[in-house]
């Protein structure tokens, strides 16, 4: 019987390739520079020139736009990577890249493109994405934010809660009521500077993620000209689940990022330390929960391929993408959280990095829809709901 080439995950050589690159770029030239934003409470925004130097900023985007190429798999395979070294920076970049930048490149005009888009994935401006609110999370039909037309200008009131890159970011992309309350087609999406006279933002303190900036944001009485409309009126729901669905992919692969770190972080302290005469990885009690580990780890990552996959390929892929967040969220907590119980006292201290994996992880369960969301995403289709 004639052999095929065998390629990890399906990977292509291309992505094989920019996977080894990538990593080896991220532990050399990122790694440091994350850790130090942590302590700080910062998001480093010098690395964006590093990554536009090296190819890797604006990953996705096609090189005809002024991204770097490649696709789906490509961009969960840089998350995973990216958030390997830290989950603060990896959130406040995928927070500009895919969801601001995002819906820029599907539904902007060309003005719009040249003003913000090009810009921004040329890490000239920062993004943000402005969805959830105080009183609408989950139930984003729920939300209070209004755009109201006057002339030939919308006057905008609301506020934005939990937003990544609320301080630091040049424009957000606001979701906004045009319409009746929990009308479909009532919802718009709008490009607002965050210079604008009335433009607020209060930087929150976190459990985690020291390293992204995360913000409530007041709109008050903010007024944007017509040409900041972003696509037609009343197509902010379409508009939102696009993003969503390919967001949950790379949700995902952050969340496949903590837990690969957390586990191979354990594998090498299971190798190194010694209790009874023999390495800690020589007990059951411990391998077994490491072998778990790597097993839910390789599933997650499947799952995150082929959902990324069938979103390529054009079709709705909601099920799947939803799929792929719930087992690699769930990946995320109990690999940090198992990790740190291996590595006993020195996995509590806070020089070591499970330890900021562990405060970080469970961002994973909340992030693009709470896994209560992905469940009830993933029952619809199987026409329980």
């Amino acid at each position: 019987m004639q052999q095929t080439p065998y390629h990890p995950f399906g990977l292509d050589p291309e992505h094989l390739e920019f996977k080894n690159h990538f990593r080896r770029f991220v532990q050399n030239e990122l790694a440091g520079i994350a850790e130090q934003a942590d302590q700080e409470g910062r998001f480093p925004t010098e690395i964006y020139p590093l990554l536009k130097e090296q190819g890797y900023l604006g990953i996705g985007f096609p090189e005809a736009v002024g991204g770097s190429g490649g696709d789906l798999v490509t961009a969960s395979i840089f998350y995973e990577e990216l958030t390997r070294a830290s989950a603060g920076v990896s959130a406040g970049v995928f927070a500009h890249q895919h969801l601001a930048c995002g819906p820029l490149a599907r539904f902007g005009t060309d003005e719009q493109k040249s003003t913000f888009f090009d810009p921004a994935i040329r890490g000239e401006k920062i993004g943000c994405f402005g969805l959830t609110e105080p009183d609408a999370g989950s139930d984003i039909r729920g939300m209070k934010t209004t755009a109201r037309q006057d002339g030939d200008h919308y006057i905008i009131n609301g506020s934005k809660l939990y937003i990544t890159n609320g301080t630091i970011a040049d424009f957000i992309l606001v979701a906004a009521r045009t319409g009746e309350a929990r009308d479909r087609q009532g919802i718009s999406m709008f490009i607002v500077e965050t210079s604008a006279p009335g433009f607020q933002s209060q930087l929150l303190d976190k459990v985690g993620n020291n390293s992204s900036s995360t913000a409530l944001i007041t709109l008050d009485n903010i007024t944007v000209s017509k040409d900041r409309l972003l696509g037609p009126e009343g197509k902010g729901l379409s508009q939102l689940k696009e993003t969503l669905t390919d967001g949950r992919i790379l949700v995902a692969s952050r969340g496949l990022g903590i837990g690969q770190e957390a586990m191979e972080l354990i594998l090498d302290y299971a190798k190194q330390r010694k209790a009874f005469g023999q390495t800690i990885g020589k007990f059951e009690g411990v391998a077994f929960k490491v072998a778990e580990m790597a097993a839910k780890a390789d599933a997650a990552r499947l799952m995150i391929y082929r959902a990324a996959r069938i979103r390529m390929a054009g079709e709705d892929g909601s099920k799947e993408a939803s799929m792929a967040k719930l087992l690699a969220s769930e990946l995320a907590v109990s690999a940090a959280t198992q990790s740190l119980l291996l590595h006993g006292g020195a996995g509590y201290m806070e020089s070591m990095k499970i330890a900021r994996l562990f405060r970080d992880a469970p961002e994973a369960w909340i992030g693009e829809g709470t896994n209560e969301i992905q469940l009830l995403v993933i029952s619809k289709h199987l026409g329980l709901l």
